[in-house]
């Protein structure tokens, strides 16, 4: 299947170098915080959907719960490395799969993005999310800008739609230093995982002032699923630069996040 993306800006002005240049935090102790929050969050979605499977069968319906409040703390800087699958078949045919070291989880890319596994952190040892699984694409295709990044993050919310509108702000700060713009879009439900992962997904635009021949607005796109009441959200991000050749469409990022499961 061919890819259904064009060439374009980058999500970062020339201002502000791509997020794989940032070193990742001394140590392994990062690393070890990035797996235990993204492992927790892995294996607490498996229980719920397990719990889910078991109350359909028995013929009873789980309560609702009540949405928390406030916004997410990103989890500590993640050195998590990465490489591509060389056993899992990629759901979308011709495409990679992305599998983060240690973490049963994994999801399709094409296969001319680049997965970078010394890149675990998405901004500046100051402020970022956490990056596992972190691949790029159109690195340099316009002045010291990448067009597109995506990684999978974590967030503290559990509300699956406040997740993703939490995380999607936090990117679109932490992406374009130069913004004059962001707004979020509207939520919509996404399922993943052949149907097993229920999910929010959104779309965070905005514009920004760029160099000349780079791209002057951008998407962030997150897909957010809830790991429960209070265990917080896996969230998986496309950070892109829009309006040029290759960019990423809401489609395309729906199908790449439709490829995420479990395993």
């Amino acid at each position: 299947m061919a890819n259904s993306y064009g060439t374009g800006p980058a999500p970062f002005p020339a201002t502000s170098p791509p997020p794989g240049n940032y070193p990742p935090p001394p140590g392994d102790r990062g690393r070890l915080w990035l797996l235990a929050g993204i492992g927790a969050l892995v294996v607490a979605i498996v229980a719920i959907l397990a719990t889910v499977v078991v109350m359909r069968d028995s013929g009873s319906t789980p309560s609702p719960t009540a949405l928390p409040a406030s916004t997410t703390k990103p989890v500590t800087t993640a050195p998590a490395t990465t490489t591509p699958s060389s056993t899992l078949t990629p759901r979308i045919p011709g495409y990679q799969v992305v599998v983060p070291k240690d973490l049963k989880a994994a999801w399709d890319i094409p296969k001319d993005w680049t997965i970078d596994p010394s890149t675990t952190t998405y901004g500046t040892d100051a402020d970022h999310l956490a990056a596992a699984g972190f691949s790029e694409e159109g690195v340099d295709y316009c002045p010291n800008n990448v067009r597109t990044n995506m990684f999978l993050s974590t967030s503290d919310i559990s509300d699956a739609t406040a997740a993703a509108t939490d995380v999607g702000a936090h990117a679109a700060r932490l992406g374009w230093s130069t913004r004059t713009s962001s707004q979020a879009g509207t939520p919509q439900p996404l399922d993943a995982g052949d149907n097993t992962l229920h999910g929010t997904f959104l779309e965070t635009t905005g514009a920004f002032t760029a160099p000349t021949g780079c791209a002057t607005t951008f998407s962030v796109y997150t897909f957010a699923v809830s790991a429960g009441p209070t265990n917080g959200s896996l969230v998986l991000v496309i950070v892109a630069d829009t309006g040029v050749d290759r960019s990423v469409t809401p489609d395309f990022a729906r199908k790449l996040f439709a490829s995420f499961r479990l395993l």
